[in-house]
């Protein structure tokens, strides 16, 4: 079962009324349900390999290392939840019991279980007091190798006490498997190295988690694991780090705002003439990546692939350059009449509204979709009919729309046969439901 929730509650108070809800629920006898791990699809931070050189560790032996010794390692790590684990065959303990001695002896297969289990626990014998001091009393009866399980004591009959290597051959061997991990290398001269059979793994990191201080610590980890704890010749060869992939995308963004900025000053001044406003309008892209980054911040979004590939500074360029070629073109004008402020604030003046719609427009597809309806109307079609009527009488009745769309009527005229193409562009304003102008087309 899989439960998604809103990204702007809280995770973990939602984990717990999960599981208050799961201790309530009736389920069949031997049925245990348990909550999978705190991630999410965008919390894939690393993938990495268990290379070997040491002609001592199999793939097997890779696999038991990765289960035991890399796994708890790694999830000790702050903001790492899982390290989910493919290929490499499972070790595991394999009795064979010969069935005529078993039936020779009078056993059966489940009291073979029994003891097997019973005599691979720890006991413990409470405690021997030495003066002031107590020291406790514990009994590690864990199977470690092959010989101790040959020689647990299945029965004792007549003083003899019947063993399992009596009646069935113990030994290592793989878990019968159902998949099989490869993994193919194109080498820089061309050639491809192909392994059938590697142990891989990917560490997921908790929802809602910085990526860049859980990957530090991975980092770090991995190569305490190389350094000092892993088998001489076995190392972790990570394939796929988040870190990589944000530092590139990083520089692809510092080098196209770094483009980007060159290009506006070049192309502006060639049309305008006028190095002050090159500049201004080129200013206008780091302060727009910085002001998107302050609100990625605040908002607690992290850096990775999807928001920093929303940042867009070309959307704001196009206002700026408009408003600042109009204001170059009223300071060359010979006015005396007017200073230079009243200058800068007829010609803002002048294109502020025209600058605004586009600049709406332009927003628009990013405007969730939730807020609009399935038809071409519109958002404002999801209000009610009065707030709509209202809000479109307003908006035709600027003077400066007038002038723009002639074609386009107020509700109470009758729209010309040319509604639909002056209102081409401005598909999510609905007119009034009912009313006599249709400029949604």
């Amino acid at each position: 079962m899989k439960l998604v929730f809103d990204d702007g509650t809280d995770n973990g108070w939602n984990r717990e009324r999960v599981l208050e809800r799961l201790s309530q629920a009736t389920l069949p006898p031997g049925v245990i349900p348990q909550m999978g791990t705190d991630w999410s699809p965008v919390g894939q931070i690393y993938f990495f390999t268990l290379h070997s050189t040491n002609p001592q560790c199999d793939v097997m032996e890779l696999k038991s290392i990765e289960d035991w010794v890399v796994e708890k390692n790694l999830k000790a790590v702050p903001d790492i939840v899982d390290v989910a684990t493919f290929g490499g065959p499972t070790r595991e303990y394999q009795v064979r019991v010969d069935p005529n001695k078993l039936i020779s002896y009078g056993l059966n297969i489940a009291q073979v279980e029994q003891q097997l289990t019973n005599n691979n626990v720890n006991a413990g014998g409470s405690f021997l007091e030495a003066g002031l001091q107590q020291i406790n009393v514990r009994e590690v009866g864990l199977v470690r190798n092959v010989p101790d399980i040959e020689d647990t004591v299945l029965v004792t009959k007549g003083g003899t006490a019947l063993r399992v290597k009596d009646i069935a051959v113990v030994s290592q061997g793989p878990k019968i498997r159902l998949g099989q991990f490869a993994r193919a290398i194109r080498r820089e001269d061309g050639k491809i190295l192909d392994n059938d059979d590697v142990v891989s793994a990917w560490v997921p990191m908790r929802k809602g988690a910085d990526a860049e201080a859980a990957l530090r610590g991975l980092h770090a980890k991995v190569e305490e694991l190389n350094d000092r704890i892993l088998p001489r010749g076995v190392k972790i060869v990570p394939f796929i780090d988040r870190s990589d992939l944000v530092h590139h995308t990083t520089r692809t963004v510092l080098h196209n705002l770094t483009e980007g900025i060159i290009l506006v000053v070049i192309i502006l001044l060639m049309f305008l003439g006028n190095f002050r406003g090159a500049v201004i309008v080129a200013l206008t892209i780091p302060f727009s990546l910085l002001f998107a980054s302050t609100c990625l911040k605040l908002k607690g979004i992290p850096a990775n692939l999807l928001s920093l590939g929303a940042l867009d500074f070309g959307m704001v360029v196009d206002g700026a350059v408009v408003m600042v070629e109009n204001i170059v073109r009223h300071l060359n004008r010979n006015e005396g009449a007017l200073t230079t402020q009243e200058k800068i604030f007829e010609a803002a003046h002048e294109v502020q509204r025209p600058v605004f719609l586009p600049s709406l427009s332009s927003s628009r597809p990013t405007c969730p979709s939730s807020l609009c309806s399935a038809s071409k109307a519109g958002c404002l079609s999801r209000w009610p009919g009065p707030w709509r009527s209202r809000c479109w009488a307003r908006f035709c009745s600027q003077s400066w729309w007038r002038r723009s769309f002639p074609a386009c009527s107020l509700p109470g005229r009758r729209a010309s046969g040319t509604t639909r193409s002056c209102c081409g562009s401005l598909a999510s304003i609905a007119p009034p439901s009912g009313g006599p102008s249709r400029c949604a087309g």
